[in-house]
């Protein structure tokens, strides 16, 4: 299987942000990240055999998820792409038979939301291929490996109406404001997400409201009250709501959206 990545990491010679397109083939990917040449791998197959292999082929995976994390945070340090580009490799792997739905829940619980804006913006993905993911991955992990202590997302999606009230912050400089996957029950973080996705003074940011059936929700975080909602399952209303005028400007004044976007791009390279 191949796959094609997108990021922007640090050259660490000059300091300065570097972007960089990858295409890659999970059948040599081992290979790959055990080659001298690349040094941003650094000791990732090591990693990967002492951590990782032993426990994925396990049925239960608290064992894999527990050795997944600490895997991702080593990762973390030199090089966040990882994460990505296991995922996909695990994707590859759950095609092919030989993982389970659970432990493909698991690696996806953490990719999802990995980085300064998930794993959609750093692999290039379709829409069916993402819906297939989160479709595939066991559900009641998924879910249970996305709560957190003070939130149980198995105990919120069996209590949720079948139709429900969902935010998310975009801008004009964006192509699919209704249509994304990542929304939130949370009606604090949208306008946080709007600053994100501008980019540039000439992009508007802007807060959509949705109303959405139960069986839409793909997934449910914790964090950042995260719904994931298929697009291919029609929203029963939409209302969107960008700043404009004296808002707009107000707006402005308070945010350097050039800036924080290169910020954003920088903490990300280096985490």
């Amino acid at each position: 299987m191949k796959f094609t990545y997108r990021a922007t990491l640090v050259d660490r010679e000059t300091g300065r942000l570097r972007n960089t397109t990858e295409t890659i083939e999970t059948d040599t990917w081992l290979a790959r990240i055990a080659d001298p040449a690349r040094p941003l791998y650094g000791n990732a197959l090591e990693i990967f055999e002492r951590n990782l292999a032993p426990y994925a082929r396990d049925e239960e995976v608290d064992n894999f998820f527990s050795m997944y994390l600490n895997t991702y945070f080593e990762w973390k340090k030199f090089n966040i792409v990882l994460t990505f580009e296991y995922a996909m490799y695990m994707w590859a792997e759950y095609k092919a038979g030989r993982i389970s739905s659970k432990v493909w829940a698991a690696v996806l619980s953490v990719a999802w939301q990995s980085g300064a804006r998930g794993m959609m913006a750093c692999v290039v993905l379709t829409t069916a291929q993402v819906r297939e993911m989160f479709q595939a991955a066991d559900r009641h992990t998924l879910l249970d490996l996305s709560s957190s202590d003070d939130e149980d997302m198995n105990a919120l999606y069996d209590s949720l109406p079948e139709t429900l009230t969902v935010y998310r912050g975009v801008s004009t400089g964006i192509d699919h404001f209704e249509d994304g996957f990542s929304w939130t029950r949370d009606m604090t973080e949208p306008m946080r997400f709007a600053t994100l996705n501008c980019q540039s003074k000439k992009e508007i940011p802007g807060f959509i409201t949705a109303t959405i059936r139960k069986e839409a929700v793909l997934g449910l975080f914790a964090f950042e009250g995260e719904v994931v909602v298929d697009p291919a399952v029609p929203k029963l209303e939409v209302h969107k709501q960008f700043l404009r005028g004296n808002d707009l400007r107000k707006f402005h004044r308070q945010f350097d959206v050039e800036a924080n976007t290169q910020d954003m791009l920088h903490n990300w390279a280096k985490r």
